[in-house]
């Protein structure tokens, strides 16, 4: 599939190389026609990364910060997997989009290196006339035969890195209390009664109250929601890998139980846990 003109817009997808394993994979890609965005005003959790990019016409965007803004041809809307977000076509307006969806480890090494900015969710690029051409020389390259899926990640990297821009400043600043809070709570056990926050807040010599706000202010969420996500990253590694029961993996990552673990998994992926591995393992 080729993009089509700006005038002639319609919507359509992009046959992407098959996942074959590696650090990162383009999930899905395509063009949408006089977009709904994300459905409406509520707030949705996608559960991986997305970047939107606005062809023509304004867009409403809104996220869990309390941040609006209204768009214009040429943005970008960032989408982190565990922000609540919602964007589509302002009222009586329309609006067209390309938008790649991605996931992987090597996205999460861009946040900590500062490059996705929670608190840069939306930007400008190039006029769309400019930019299509770019997105088409892209889709070009990934959907050759030769292509496989780790090179199409390349790309993508190499694209984002034009879309997106160096951080004006790092997203994370490496501050000796940060540095050892974020240890903690990677290697912490979910299981045992105690409360990894207030560990980690003494750990880190810091009142508890403190530390929620500064983690918050340095990382983009509260760290809660940082250990939460986490948690739901690995269980995905699991359900994708590993023929363990959705019983077990609540046992090791902590959850209360089964349904407790499913209801989480959903709300943060749009997906069943059941789903998520049917699809993973089909790919």
């Amino acid at each position: 599939m080729n993009i089509p003109a700006i005038s002639r817009w319609r919507t359509g997808l992009f046959r992407l190389p098959r996942f074959s394993g590696g650090p990162g994979e383009v999930t899905l890609a395509g063009t949408i026609a006089n977009s709904d965005g994300t459905g409406g005003p509520g707030m949705r959790i996608f559960g991986q990364w997305a970047l939107v990019y606005s062809v023509s016409g304004n867009c409403f965007y809104n996220d869990e910060r309390g941040v609006k803004e209204v768009l214009q041809p040429g943005s970008w809307i960032m989408v982190f997997p565990e922000m609540a977000q919602a964007y589509g076509s302002t009222p009586g307006g329309r609006w067209d989009e390309i938008y790649v969806c991605f996931r992987g480890p090597v996205f999460e090494a861009w946040r900590e290196g500062g490059c996705f900015d929670p608190s840069r969710t939306t930007g400008r690029w190039l006029p769309p006339d400019k930019g299509v051409r770019v997105f088409q020389k892209f889709f070009q390259e990934i959907q050759r035969k030769d292509c496989s899926s780790l090179k199409a990640v390349c790309l993508w990297q190499e694209l984002l890195s034009e879309i997106v821009g160096a951080p004006r400043e790092p997203a994370i600043k490496r501050e000796g209390w940060l540095e050892r809070a974020l240890d903690f709570l990677e290697h912490s056990e979910p299981a045992g009664g105690a409360d990894p926050l207030r560990q980690a807040a003494q750990a880190c010599g810091i009142g508890y109250e403190s530390f929620r706000k500064k983690f918050e202010s340095a990382v983009g969420m509260p760290p809660g929601r940082y250990v939460l996500a986490r948690r739901i990253e690995r269980a995905r590694r699991l359900l994708a890998l590993q023929s363990l029961t959705n019983g077990e993996i609540a046992a090791m990552l902590g959850f209360h139980d089964e349904f407790h673990f499913s209801k989480t998994f959903s709300r943060f992926t749009g997906s069943s846990p059941r789903e998520f591995r049917q699809h993973a393992r089909g790919r």
